[in-house]
């Protein structure tokens, strides 16, 4: 009696398990794989009825056995082919995601260089016609005669004359970080120093520069992404961190340039890194996104942070 139960359980079961599949074969718009397991399911309900039907007698036209067996051949078979189709779903949809991946790098690559076209732009045209005004009037503020004015009209002059220097000075830094003139003359490591002198130079954070590879030259793609990262990262010590030692190393290994970055600043916990979002870390992030690269970053709060990235050469 508990053995009739059994099967009548698992007979309505499977019965159910049959229903639920072949109702949603139109909603995975009669998906060959799909189809077939559910073949099977109808086979194996039918199969568990054959089993119930027997407990009640043999059927005189079929052996108990050999139904058995062949249904479940063919369930197998069913199944088997299912399985098949379903792993070439999955094959599809990894070559989806990549195909997606490769869609996000190409469409950050192309965002950031209409970004670094536009900053060019803007510094030739900051630099080609604000650079020449300012030097025509500090040629005729220099122009005056100073022996026919009187006290107060000299320091007039002499003031507009460093005021004048000052917005020349103030151009050219402007120009230089919009599109960084060094970077394309002279390469990344130069760069970098240049930047690191001008902004560090004045301060107490000491700044330690190692570059393995030289004045090697790389793609200007790379070069910027990688200058524009330490920039972004020194600025962030700077404003949040408040280091009093800065370390940054480049080296080429194979096909891929590693930029580490250490300073001993505050630090943060790394499971609240959402809340550091705003100090420029996805940004920077995006950045090695668009070259295809890896970052890794680790900080604990009171040590500083340390950063590592490689993007590839080519």
């Amino acid at each position: 009696m508990l053995l009739k139960v059994a099967l009548l359980l698992a007979m309505l079961i499977q019965i159910g398990a049959a229903i639920i599949a072949v109702s949603l074969i139109r909603r995975t718009r009669f998906n060959g794989s799909w189809i077939l397991i559910s073949a099977g399911f109808v086979l194996m309900a039918i199969r568990r009825l054959f089993d119930f039907s027997t407990l009640f007698g043999d059927s005189p036209f079929f052996q108990k056995e050999e139904v058995n067996s062949w249904l479940g051949i063919l369930i197998s078979i069913l199944i088997f082919v299912g399985v098949i189709y379903i792993r070439e779903i999955f094959n599809l949809r990894d070559r989806i995601d990549e195909l997606r991946k490769e869609n996000e790098s190409a469409v950050l690559s192309a965002v950031i260089q209409a970004e670094e076209k536009a900053r060019q732009k803007f510094a030739r045209d900051l630099h080609d016609g604000l650079g020449p005004v300012l030097s025509s009037i500090k040629m005729g503020i220099s122009a005056i005669d100073l022996q026919s004015l009187d006290q107060q009209n000299k320091l007039i002059v002499q003031r507009s004359t460093s005021a004048t220097d000052q917005a020349i000075v103030s151009l050219k830094e402007i120009s230089n970080q919009l599109s960084p003139h060094l970077l394309k003359n002279f390469g990344l490591t130069t760069a970098i120093e240049s930047f690191e002198e001008q902004l560090l130079g004045n301060s107490d954070i000491r700044f330690q520069f190692e570059a393995t590879n030289g004045n090697d030259r790389f793609p200007y793609q790379v070069e910027i992404t990688l200058y524009r990262i330490v920039s972004e990262l020194i600025n962030n010590s700077i404003k949040h961190g408040h280091p009093k030692l800065i370390q940054v190393s480049l080296s080429q290994q194979t096909d891929m340039l590693c930029l580490t970055y250490n300073e001993n600043g505050q630090g943060f916990e790394t499971d609240q890194l959402s809340k550091h979002q705003g100090m420029g870390l996805e940004n920077i992030r995006s950045r090695v996104k668009s070259m295809k690269g890896i970052f890794q970053l680790e900080s604990v709060p009171g040590k500083g942070i340390h950063v590592t990235i490689q993007v590839p050469t080519k």
